[in-house]
């Protein structure tokens, strides 16, 4: 098969991961950016993009795929490097289960000292596979508003506030690689302003089934994503959309698969041991907190569930 005039690199975000649709164990689904792009290009895309991808995954696995065939390359990688799904899940938990701050610290130093270094060999490997080829670089949302709306996660303000500070931060970093690579930089976060995680017309999720889909853009979402990069491309808003199975099946060269899950957000299990003896070890019921993290869907009890945390955190 003759080589797509454009690959598409990168994880999640890339792969389209959030919009229901997968059609690989990748997760790529037909609302990908990069298949809504290609669409509207009339071109075809090799969709290489892989939930779990870090910039390492996609020079071991993807970047194959590049050759001086290709007119278009986009690529969006990073978050897992500074261990997006990890981070998430250790800020979720309540106060007796874990403390996030040396879990932002350890992403932060990573995202500070090794990303800048990994994104540069990355891109310059992309140029000197496909010298001729326009590199578009799209970057990440934030992800929160200041409120956690869901009735199983406990993120504080202190939290999402440095969480929001570590995407713009990732912004700079990814930013400034693609910039000194002379490709272009498509910063989504302007677009995705007023419809983070709970906000009334979100374009993020939060916590879903299935799960992997938790903290990533919706169909909506993807479909920005889509407009910011095709408007670098040239490409017309109104032809832009999410194409159907018979579109994907003829416009997707390849459907990358993964040979092992990837770490996916794990919401905190307040029915757990580690749950029970944090309690304990802070000075409150186990039984309690088990009986009311048992009511995942009753509203009354995340309540008072939050009001321990919060009592709990107050005392630090």
């Amino acid at each position: 098969m003759a080589a797509a005039p454009y690959v598409a690199l990168g994880d999640s975000y890339a792969a389209g991961v959030g919009s229901g649709d997968s059609q690989t164990s990748c997760w790529q689904t037909a609302s990908a950016y990069p298949v809504q792009v290609a669409a509207g290009l009339g071109v075809q895309v090799d969709l290489q993009a892989c939930i779990g991808a870090t910039v390492g995954d996609v020079s071991g696995t993807q970047l194959a795929a590049v050759s001086r065939a290709a007119s278009y390359v986009s690529v969006t990688v990073g978050g897992n490097d500074v261990g997006f799904t990890h981070v998430l899940t250790e800020c979720a938990k309540p106060a007796w289960m874990g403390d996030s701050g040396p879990v932002i610290d350890a992403a932060l130093a990573i995202l500070r000292e090794q990303l800048p270094t990994r994104l540069s060999t990355l891109y310059d490997a992309i140029r000197a596979r496909a010298p001729k080829a326009r590199v578009v670089v799209a970057g990440y949302p934030r992800l929160f508003n200041g409120v956690d709306c869901s009735l199983v996660t406990f993120f504080t303000a202190q939290e999402m506030t440095r969480l929001n500070d570590a995407a713009d931060e990732l912004a700079q970093v990814i930013g400034a690689a693609a910039g000194a690579a002379g490709f272009e930089f498509v910063d989504v976060r302007d677009a995705f302003a007023g419809h983070a995680v709970c906000d009334e017309e979100a374009w993020v999720h939060d916590v879903v089934l299935p799960i992997q889909e938790s903290f990533h853009p919706t169909t909506d979402g993807h479909g920005a994503y889509a407009s910011e990069v095709g408007r670098v491309l040239g490409v017309e808003k109104s032809v832009l959309g999410r194409p159907g199975l018979d579109l994907w099946r003829s416009n997707v060269s390849q459907g990358a698969e993964r040979p092992t899950p990837a770490p996916v957000f794990v919401p905190p299990d307040l029915t757990s041991d580690a749950s029970r003896v944090g309690a304990e070890r802070h000075g409150l019921d186990p039984d309690e907190i088990a009986a009311l993290g048992a009511e995942r869907d009753d509203p009354a009890a995340h309540a008072r569930l939050r009001e321990l945390d919060q009592r709990l955190r107050e005392r630090r």
